[in-house]
């Protein structure tokens, strides 16, 4: 486990978003893969029976959705299999443990994710301010991918998110918490 959690923070000190001129910009989602994979490491699904997939949905981002799919090849998660779903309309999110969504497709989901807030979803985007309003925000600074937690979100869907992870994260409270 400190291995990974050292892996982790190299990541976020060293991971650069944005790929060099004339390569592929699949490095960008690859980044992003492998911070949702880490998130799901490093959350707990209490109402997940052992032996069940934890789905993992991404909406909007293709990339993200093939990226991710080889980085959690013949992986587990707390015993669980990874199941990778590209959810196009919002209708199945509350099957979905983990939702991606890209920051294009927000502005549509608004009504959606309010309706999946209290289910133990794990929300996640690249979305500006996102953090405000889902669970884990990723974000640039200095040409490196951060994420910001909000902790009061992630109460009210009941995902216990790891001291380890917490560590690591921009801390956000709901604005009108007291």
């Amino acid at each position: 486990m400190p291995v990974l959690l050292l892996a982790l923070s190299a990541m976020l000190c060293a991971a650069p978003v944005t790929a060099a001129a004339g390569t592929d910009p699949l490095p960008g989602a690859a980044v992003k893969a492998a911070f949702l994979y880490n998130f799901a490491k490093f959350t707990d699904w209490q109402a997940v029976p052992a032996g069940i997939p934890l789905v993992v949905c991404v909406v909007g981002d293709e990339d993200i959705a093939a990226a991710f799919a080889e980085t959690v090849r013949g992986q587990l998660v707390g015993g669980h299999a990874l199941d990778v779903s590209k959810t196009p309309g919002n209708t199945r999110w509350r099957t979905c443990h983990v939702l991606f969504i890209a920051e294009e497709e927000l502005r549509r989901s608004a009504a959606a994710l309010d309706d999946i807030k209290a289910l133990p979803v794990l929300t996640v985007s690249d979305g500006k301010g996102f953090a405000q309003s889902g669970i884990i925000e990723l974000y640039l600074e200095d040409g490196k991918l951060r994420f910001a937690i909000n902790v009061d979100a992630a109460g009210r869907a009941g995902v216990h998110i790891s001291s380890r992870l917490l560590g690591l994260a921009r801390i956000v409270r709901d604005s009108h918490a007291p």
